[in-house]
């Protein structure tokens, strides 16, 4: 089971209790459930316009690292039950070095799915290379215009002479390694200063391996960025997609993307669900939660962070409601 199989199942399934008692069976049968996701720090290198990181007041607050001696214990309460890792949700993981080390531990407890998102901008050809030992499945860049100005503009602090370093040695070690090479997807936040240049997007980057696009219309999660994907764009962004979709579909690469709520209005009627499958891991979830790791396994993991509790309360109340991941979850595998 990889994310995208889920990601399938979960949009061919309809309802909600349905996949609650899924859920709820594959957890008291012992079954992998939990989609780790995991922030190693609560930093970033880049203070990219569109993210809370260009806000000088959160980044002022903003910090701490996972420490290494708690990697094995956080390893050892979750991995067991986990189909899959993804260590990057918001903040820079390649800033703390041990963060290879995540990898090495998922891989001894049979965590079959393995992510890291980045900026790319830390990534040395040796740091791909340790990757794809490790068993890494996929590595997802943000990347957040195709061209210099927009990329750089965009993305304050990035160097994209940088980018293009990074993409070309991963095309030379898929090259070398064939199939022992993680996939590589491109992460594109979508706005109106970056997206008519994406009619080029293949014609820069077709050539660097990449098996998967997510293109999502830009959000407001507190950057200093304002513009989006109004009235007027939407025909726009849409006609653009279903250029990129046709493209990629010639050259067998995976697109998602958001095409039915480009301004988030919907709730999404499974974020609390999600929530629950989508486990976050911070540098603060311990003293949030009031354990410590080396000392918890997941039977004390999940009654501190009331999992059977939410469990119920989701089957429970079958409307829509707002999660914490209500609009992360608006993309659609179309291409």
């Amino acid at each position: 089971m990889n994310f995208y199989w889920l990601l399938r199942l979960n949009n061919i399934i309809k309802s909600r209790r349905i996949k609650v008692l899924g859920l709820w069976l594959a957890s008291v049968m012992g079954f992998r459930h939990l989609s780790v996701r995991l922030d190693t720090s609560l930093r970033c290198n880049l203070a990219c316009r569109m993210c809370y990181f260009s806000s000088e007041d959160y980044r002022k607050k903003a910090g701490g690292i996972l420490k290494k001696e708690e990697l094995e214990g956080i390893a050892k309460s979750l991995f067991p039950r986990a189909f899959q890792l993804v260590i990057g949700c918001g903040a820079e993981p390649t800033l703390v070095r041990h963060y290879h080390e995540l990898f090495a531990l998922a891989k001894k407890y049979g965590v079959s799915d393995k992510s890291l998102v980045t900026n790319g901008q830390l990534l040395s050809k040796n740091d791909l290379e340790q990757l794809a030992d490790s068993g890494l499945n996929e590595l997802i860049v943000s990347v957040h215009g195709v061209y210099r100005e927009s990329y750089e503009y965009l993305m304050p602090g990035a160097r994209y002479v940088r980018l293009l370093e990074l993409l070309e040695n991963y095309r030379q070690l898929k090259e070398l390694r064939g199939t022992d090479c993680p996939e590589l997807r491109i992460n594109y936040t979508v706005n109106p200063d970056n997206l008519y240049e994406l009619n080029d997007f293949f014609s820069v980057f077709g050539e660097f391996g990449i098996s998967t696009i997510q293109l999502r219309p830009v959000m407001d999660i507190g950057g200093e960025y304002k513009g989006s994907i109004d009235e007027g764009l939407k025909s726009k962004y849409r006609e653009i997609v279903e250029q990129i979709r046709v493209e990629s579909r010639k050259r067998g690469v995976r697109l998602l993307a958001n095409t039915s709520d480009t301004d988030y209005k919907e709730k999404n009627k499974d974020a609390s669900l999600a929530a629950l499958v989508y486990t976050y891991v911070s540098p603060r979830t311990a003293s949030q939660l009031g354990i410590e790791w080396r000392s918890t396994d997941l039977k004390k993991f999940k009654k501190a962070d009331r999992w059977y509790s939410r469990l119920a309360e989701v089957f429970f109340r079958p409307k829509s409601d707002e999660g914490w991941l209500d609009r992360s979850l608006k993309y659609d595998e179309i291409g």
